[in-house]
């Protein structure tokens, strides 16, 4: 078992933060647990996390909630990974209160579902990334049902260049192409104790896998424009990790 899972992202938007990118931050927060413990972890999840973020959200602290697994986890990890994705205004980025009080659970139940809960986790790590700028369903309502996960290590000295590349030249590619269902490009704001860190992380947006394993199958040949594109890419940014993130449940 490695020392640390690199957290990914991926992210539901709303259209007005879109508009307004630099106002949405998403806190995204991972947990490594047996599984074993699966099917009873999302149990606890949608009996009591789902009511704890929808009064969340009720307060004004955050936007909305998404819980997405991992689909292809570490060779002999036996484990599944959860994340987490808290989306929040940035004035409240950060931030996580405890609320004592859900309808319907008394607060000994809520407290007791908690402890469970916690003690399912192996591991844990937190990423806060900003909205750089982004299309699809997910501006208005909930993400797509999968999504590709792409950490990027880009050189920052070269950081604008690579944010203008990504938005100008291939955000319109990829909705050109139309086999994504929405894309978006985050910009990691903080991270806490990672081995391995990146400063960018892509979403692309999925209806369905299938439709993710056609992308990968397909070996189409390239003209040259389209390989001094890429290979100009690269000089700015590597590819460090990618991963296949399936949505299992959202409160908006």
């Amino acid at each position: 078992m490695k020392k640390s899972i690199l957290f990914l992202f991926f992210s539901c938007l709303v259209f007005n933060f879109i508009q307004a990118q630099d106002e949405l931050y998403v806190n995204l927060w991972y947990g490594q647990i047996k599984n074993e413990d699966v099917a009873r972890h999302l149990e606890l999840e949608e009996k009591f996390y789902m009511k704890f973020h929808k009064e969340r959200i009720n307060r004004g602290e955050i936007l909305g909630w998404d819980l997405w697994q991992i689909t292809n986890p570490d060779v002999n990890e036996m484990t599944t990974t959860f994340i987490y994705a808290h989306l929040m205004p940035k004035s409240t980025a950060g931030g996580f209160p405890s609320i004592d009080n859900l309808p319907g659970v008394s607060k000994a139940e809520w407290e007791n579902a908690q402890k469970e809960a916690m003690g399912h986790y192996l591991k844990s790590y937190q990423v806060l990334v900003s909205l750089k700028g982004g299309y699809g369903p997910q501006a208005t309502g909930l993400p797509a049902d999968y999504a590709v996960l792409n950490y990027m290590e880009v050189d920052g000295y070269r950081a604008a260049e690579y944010e203008a590349m990504e938005l100008e030249t291939f955000m319109p590619i990829h909705q050109e192409q139309g086999t994504k269902s929405g894309w978006g490009l985050h910009k990691v704001i903080n991270h806490y104790g990672a081995d391995k860190p990146v400063n960018y992380i892509t979403a692309d947006f999925y209806d369905n896998l299938e439709t993710i394993y056609a992308n990968i199958n397909a070996t189409d040949p390239m003209g040259k424009d389209v390989v001094a594109t890429l290979k100009k890419m690269d000089e700015m940014r590597t590819l460090s990790r990618s991963h296949i993130v399936k949505r299992i449940m959202s409160v908006r």
